[in-house]
């Protein structure tokens, strides 16, 4: 999981599906918390969100920007992925998840 080496980008974890409704209810409490981290002391995340679907409780998408006015903050992104939070998440993400995918986007402006 390497962040482009070039432009503002935006982060999507496009689809993080939980195993079952106790493993949502413990990966949500995960999400929270990192998104807690993120958006409160890691001074090079813009944003950080986490939804739940409506439709399927098993389902989650995150977005988060690490955007400079003109580069990728890469260093940013790389101090987020070190943080104990996300470390917390990813120690069991192969027991809570059934998929857990990022996409690296860069957003198109008029």
């Amino acid at each position: 999981m390497s962040a482009p080496k070039q432009g503002p980008f935006i982060l999507v974890a496009a689809s993080i599906t939980a195993k079952g409704e106790a493993e949502a209810e413990s990966l949500e409490k995960h999400l929270v918390t990192i998104s807690r981290k993120a958006n409160n002391d890691e001074a090079g995340t813009k944003t950080y969100r986490v939804s739940r679907d409506v439709n399927d409780k098993l389902k989650f998408i995150v977005f988060a920007n690490y955007e400079t006015e003109e580069y990728v903050d890469e260093a940013a992104f790389e101090a987020h992925k070190a943080s104990d939070e996300f470390q917390a998440l990813f120690r069991e993400v192969g027991t809570l998840t059934s998929q857990f995918d990022f996409q690296f986007l860069h957003e198109k402006r008029p």
